[in-house]
């Protein structure tokens, strides 16, 4: 019995090492499969009970895989952004067609080349679909879950960035403390020549810009009209800006009359002094008006036929310091307007911001509702902040909505927006919440599993939580044509958490995980496999011969 158990034990022991050939084969054959777990033979004997003490009964050997599944593969860096390798414990979870249905199945995969089909859906080389818990406006995606419910596969196409208007301003500049305090002007000096051949009613006008108590530059104009031979009178006309009006003006007309012969002003000369009230709410200004005096040479004359306009120009008048801020604003379409923020000093640590009418392509686009806007500083910072939100009005042929946009000009006693420091005017910071339509340019994904999808006017859109799944027994997966597994009773039951959080590992983006195969330990368990084939080989011809032997003794 002895001699069949050697031979037995001999054709067990080639079987056990075949077998172990064949894991030793694979490991090579895969030794550059992205996310493979190495298999190793585990060796057992199988014992044959004896009859006796003295007796020996050969059992021989047999070989059974042990899958390293646990082990980690070295993380190799790439360019593409959906290939993903996981750094720890977990799998990824994936399906095996891109829509859930009654018949989809899941399994799980440290095999991360995950790429994008013709369908938008990222799908890795072994044809399984990526799965992740889908991210909503509004939704949050479980951290934990033990079944794949609420799962579907990730998907990265039609998808564009919207545009937003701007809603919030935050202005950061430095105000420089030497700016000039506006002055009030105290009155106008006219120098001008009229035609001394002018018909009874004809007109000339003079014009000048006056400042009033708030630093505004007031265009003031002075009607001259002839009023019979050698007569003119002067009326104060309304203060405009920008064409507009801007004021009122009570006084006048004012009669001056020329001496025919020099052409100079006869007595008496009038006092022009004209009173202005002003719309900015500037305090009310009295001018005096500078025509000059009876035979004087150097103001108001009648000399010659031209009417010449030599020189009017406000006195006692200081213009204030004044900067100009350029921001970005977004209509509710995407439009990007170019803005102006006029800063006026208006006093002693007191400026008042002065919003322009919108452009787009250097047109106006839109009106701003006038409102006061004034800041206050002590010590440099801001004491008082009086801020109202923009309201835009955009100009219909643009189609855009109403925009209100409210203004961040820092905090009251700190430095964090608006300063008045020496120096000179500087923008440190303006940020708007506004963006342009913006088409998808790609996909990153964090450390801890969520997609984010990236637009090329800045904006980025969360569009999945990826979960990993982990199991109390890995190794006990069952591996999958495609470098997947399935559960089995030995793995136990999945649980999903989110990277970093149960003992899941993180994710790394750009990087996949390479098979965790040491080529050099396979080589070498080949030859011993291979020695170990032989001398079972061996046992089974020796016994053979011990075969033989005893049958010619027969004989």
């Amino acid at each position: 019995m002895s001699i069949y158990g050697a031979l037995y034990s001999g054709v067990s022991g080639l079987s056990a090492q075949s077998n172990a050939m064949g894991m030793i084969s694979d490991n090579i054959s895969n030794v550059n499969t992205i996310g493979y777990k190495g298999v190793s033979a585990r060796f057992s004997t199988l014992v044959a009970q004896s009859a006796s003490q003295t007796k020996y009964s050969p059992g021989g050997v047999r070989s059974a895989p042990l899958r390293n599944i646990d082990k980690q593969g070295q993380l190799q860096a790439t360019a593409a952004a959906t290939d993903l390798a996981v750094a720890g414990n977990g799998f990824f979870v994936v399906s095996d067609r891109a829509a859930a249905g009654t018949n989809t199945q899941y399994l799980f995969t440290r095999a991360g080349s995950f790429r994008p089909d013709a369908s938008g859906d990222l799908v890795n080389a072994g044809g399984y679909y990526l799965q992740g818990w889908p991210i909503t406006t509004g939704s949050t995606p479980p951290t934990s879950a033990a079944t794949t419910a609420g799962l579907s596969t990730v998907n990265i196409s039609n998808l564009n960035g919207a545009a937003r208007p701007t809603t919030n301003l935050e202005l950061g500049l430095n105000l420089p403390s030497t700016g000039a305090v506006p002055v009030a002007s105290t009155g106008v000096s006219m120098q001008a020549n009229l035609s001394s051949t002018a018909l009874v009613g004809a007109t000339e006008t003079v014009s000048t810009v006056v400042y009033d108590s708030l630093g505004n530059a007031q265009t003031t104009s002075f009607l001259w009209t002839k009023t019979a031979a050698d007569q003119w009178s002067v009326t104060p006309q309304n203060p405009t800006i920008n064409g507009v009006a801007s004021g009122s003006v009570v006084g006048g007309p004012y009669v001056v009359n020329f001496n025919p012969g020099t052409g100079l002003p006869d007595a008496p000369v009038p006092a022009v002094t004209p009173t202005y009230t002003w719309n900015s709410g500037a305090a009310v200004s009295p001018l005096t008006v500078d025509i000059g005096s009876a035979g004087s040479t150097n103001r108001m004359t009648q000399i010659g036929t031209v009417f010449n306009a030599t020189q009017i120009l406000q006195v006692g008048g200081t213009a204030p310091a004044e900067h100009t801020a350029t921001v970005q604003v977004f209509d509710d379409l995407g439009n990007a307007h170019n803005m102006d923020l006029l800063f006026r000093k208006t006093g002693s640590n007191t400026w008042e911001m002065f919003p322009q009418n919108p452009t787009l392509n250097g047109a106006s686009s839109g009106t701003v509702t006038p409102a006061i806007r004034t800041i206050t500083f002590a010590s440099g910072r801001p004491a008082t902040i009086t801020m109202p939100d923009l309201q835009i009005a955009w100009n219909p042929t643009i189609g855009a909505a109403a925009s209100t946009i409210a203004l961040d000009p820092g905090t009251i006693g700190q430095a964090d927006g608006i300063t008045q420091f020496s120096g000179n005017f500087v923008v440190t910071q303006i940020e708007q919440d506004g963006v342009t339509f913006g088409n998808f340019r790609g996909v990153s994904i964090s450390d801890e599993g969520i997609v984010t999808a990236l637009f090329d006017n800045g904006e980025q859109l969360d569009i999945s939580q990826l979960p990993l799944a982990l199991f109390p027994n890995p190794n006990g997966l069952e591996g999958r044509t495609g470098n997947a597994y399935s559960p089995t009773s030995e793995s136990g039951n999945f649980l999903l958490n989110r990277p970093k959080i149960g003992g899941a590992g993180l994710l790394a983006s750009a990087s996949l995980e390479a098979s965790n195969i040491d080529l050099a330990e396979e080589f070498t368990n080949m030859i011993v496999t291979q020695r170990a084939y032989s001398a079972s080989a061996k046992i089974i011809t020796t016994a053979d011969e011990m075969l033989d032997e005893l049958i010619r003794i027969a004989r």
